[in-house]
């Protein structure tokens, strides 16, 4: 009896588990923790600390307000990638209970078993402009390289035209006089410690680029990856990986292909 009593338990909850799935965004809210992390409408939150995750909306802020700072998995367009979430998300997810789901969990526990860890992951940010340009920045709130290096962070950055003018003021105020330089020099480098990335972020808005995503990855090499896995078309100020392959090109290629295989 009590057998009969635990397998009929057991077979309830396993039901109940199999009976859950994905919650996916619904609507972003101004000021929320999702909006900053520029999660988009229909992402799907599949996993949490290199764990398929599953469950209700309650569970889920339980669970990020568990750690000060908790990665999940998000799949948008099918591409799965991770993000660096710092409490509740702070808007309203639906469940997808769709038949898509055994295979959406399938493809995750594969993608979540090829990472070791996240100690190596790092937070970036990723600006798009026009032509489908993108400019991906690594969050360092206090670079030490800028602080030491200002003039060759701002060419390794490709900031031209700030650098033509720091190096103009240098001048000018050198030839007034040298403690003027020499003041303007630290003045820059303390600056630089703290404002580096408030810079480049400036920057990327001058070049009318907006601010289109955030991704926590190893490394800028696989963000570019990701992004280009939802965006076939995109370029990078700082490529890393192959050009796009349009399909204007590819339908050339293929036709090519197709005239050279043809009997003459």
């Amino acid at each position: 009896m009590e057998e009969n009593i635990k397998d009929k338990t057991k077979s309830s909850q396993d039901s109940q588990d199999g009976a859950v799935s994905f919650l996916k965004v619904d609507a972003l809210r101004k000021g929320s923790h999702a909006l900053a992390l520029m999660l988009k409408t229909d992402d799907i939150i599949v996993g949490l600390e290199k764990v398929p995750f599953r469950g209700t909306q309650k569970l889920l802020n339980e669970k990020l307000k568990e750690n000060s700072e908790t990665v999940l998995t998000i799949s948008r367009k099918n591409v799965l990638f991770n993000v660096l979430a710092k409490g509740p998300l702070g808007i309203k997810l639906i469940e997808t209970n769709t038949d898509d789901d055994a295979v959406i969990l399938e493809k995750v526990k594969s993608y979540l078993d090829n990472i070791t860890n996240f100690n190596e992951f790092r937070d970036f940010e990723v600006f798009k402009g026009k032509k489908n340009m993108y400019n991906i920045l690594e969050v360092n709130e206090s670079s030490l390289f800028a602080s030491l290096f200002p003039l060759v962070w701002f060419f390794h950055y490709k900031l031209y035209l700030p650098l033509f003018l720091i190096i103009l003021l240098f001048i000018l105020l050198g030839s007034v006089e040298w403690w003027l330089f020499l003041a303007s020099w630290i003045i820059l480098t303390i600056y630089m410690s703290k404002g580096s990335m408030s810079i480049l972020r400036a920057y990327c808005l001058f070049n009318e680029m907006r601010f289109h995503s955030k991704i926590y990855a190893e490394n800028i090499k696989d963000v570019q990856t990701i992004i280009r896995q939802i965006d076939k078309k995109s370029n990078y100020t700082f490529p890393l990986i192959d050009p796009p392959i349009l399909e204007e090109e590819q339908n050339k290629e293929e036709s090519k292909t197709n005239l050279a295989a043809q009997p003459s």
